[in-house]
């Protein structure tokens, strides 16, 4: 009877980098305020509690030879999924019917 454990994560996006760019005029080749956009690099970067829920998870899945699903909840479809299972917080851990759940206030 394999067993897959879901970890319930949040990831977000925090910005790198941000610049400023545009088109060229024709005529002088310099580039004028109308045409400028600002352009950001954004990383998805995992929280230290997800990370922690994440790391214990793989090591359970290894030691006792189980699959493992991650769900990331920052996307509005993957959210209501959650949700519909019951899933308001992060990390949430699933096995079966057996749930874990960080509490930020313990």
């Amino acid at each position: 009877m394999a067993k897959t454990i879901e970890v319930y994560i949040t990831d977000k996006e925090v910005i790198t980098s941000t610049s400023l760019e545009g088109r060229p005029r024709a005529a002088g080749g310099e580039v004028h305020y109308c045409s400028m956009k600002e352009i950001s690099k954004t990383e998805k970067v995992t929280s230290e509690e997800d990370g922690v829920a994440l790391k214990l998870v793989k090591e359970l899945a290894a030691e006792k030879n189980l699959k493992f699903q991650v769900i990331d909840v920052s996307s509005s479809k993957e959210k209501l999924k959650a949700r519909l299972k019951g899933v308001g917080t992060t990390p949430t851990i699933i096995v079966g019917k057996k749930r874990v759940t960080y509490d930020r206030h313990a």
